[in-house]
């Protein structure tokens, strides 16, 4: 049985043409970011035109937003530690489809307000869903910045989508989460963001189960277009560098990539993405920063081949934002 026929009880997903946000929720994830974090839930709430009850803030266990008003307009949903971008969007995919009148989630990093993205966006996106699902069958996610594998060895590049796309909207096989639509049926068929992986390809795992579910996995080529530039390590720092620290600043990182690849590899790659793997983590110890970040690269490779998964506390986030310059505070 596919997903689609498990959901059958409702209409497919982006059946309906799309005229406002009522069916909609947005969900924030956030950990120690609050202006960052308020600055998306205000962009949701006054330029997308959410309703503020339908805006989810998911604190991963340290922060909040930046302004306690806006917060008691909102619905805050803490959880007990930091348990990571998977299990932290898991929850909020259960508190946003708890309502039943909710078709889709709009999933939100709290730095995604740092990229050039067009807004507003989501209904004109939904409505364009809606006159494309005839021809990309049940649409499972639309993401605003997608990828592709390429080659033999599980690599992927970002995928800018032409100017004619079909529908402004083009199939991707993973992506960043940044903001990203994701339907209820998605939810209603179990796929979920997996907590064991904490941090690290999860959204790839995710986006991989959503396509292996028989759902599409779309990127809206507008958006795409916008940030492409901002999609290149080079760009991300430019986007990213005044307001938080860059992976080149957080040694930690590198240890889950080395680790979760084994991960992403097994669940949906071949055997030939572990060689190729090794291969290039060879080129990653010669261009780490540092003795910090090749240690964490090396215990990430063993704890990989072991099969580990999880919160490791010794390798996460211990900055979430970079204090605001003081010209921009004039």
């Amino acid at each position: 049985m596919t997903a689609r026929d498990e959901h059958d009880a409702r209409p497919v997903t982006g059946s309906v043409p799309v005229r406002s946000l009522g069916n909609v929720a947005a969900v924030v994830l956030t950990y120690r970011r609050r202006r960052l974090a308020g600055d998306v839930t205000r962009s949701l709430i006054d330029v997308e035109g959410f309703d503020p009850r339908q805006v989810i803030v998911v604190v991963n266990g340290d922060g909040g937003l930046d302004d306690p008003s806006l917060e008691e307009r909102v619905r805050m949903h803490r959880l007990p530690e930091n348990l990571g971008p998977a299990a932290g969007f898991a929850e909020g995919l259960a508190e946003a489809f708890s309502d039943p009148s909710i078709d889709w989630a709009y999933l939100c990093e709290d730095d995604v307000g740092l990229f050039d993205l067009p807004t507003p966006r989501v209904v004109e996106v939904l409505a364009r869903v809606a006159s494309a699902s005839a021809a990309s069958g049940a649409v499972g996610a639309v993401v605003s910045y997608g990828r592709r594998f390429t080659g033999r060895g599980g690599h992927t590049e970002n995928f800018v989508p032409p100017a004619d796309s079909d529908g402004g909207l083009a199939p991707v096989d993973v992506a960043c989460w940044g903001a990203t639509l994701v339907s209820r049926a998605v939810y209603d068929a179990a796929i979920r963001p997996d907590p064991e992986w904490f941090f690290g390809y999860e959204d790839f795992d995710f986006f991989c189960r959503v396509r292996a579910g028989g759902f599409s996995v779309l990127v809206d080529a507008v958006a795409a277009r916008a940030v492409a530039d901002q999609q290149t390590s080079r760009g991300r720092a430019e986007a990213l560098g005044a307001d938080r620290p860059v992976d080149a600043d957080e040694a930690w990182r590198a240890y889950y990539v080395a680790r979760n690849f084994f991960a992403l590899a097994r669940r949906h790659g071949r055997p030939s993405w572990i060689a190729w793997h090794l291969a290039y983590s060879v080129r990653r110890l010669q261009l780490a920063g540092g003795r910090a970040e090749r240690a964490a690269y090396v215990r990430g490779l063993v704890d990989g081949v072991r099969g580990r998964l999880g919160r490791n506390p010794r390798y996460e986030s211990r900055r979430g934002e970079l204090p605001v310059p003081d010209e921009r505070r004039r």
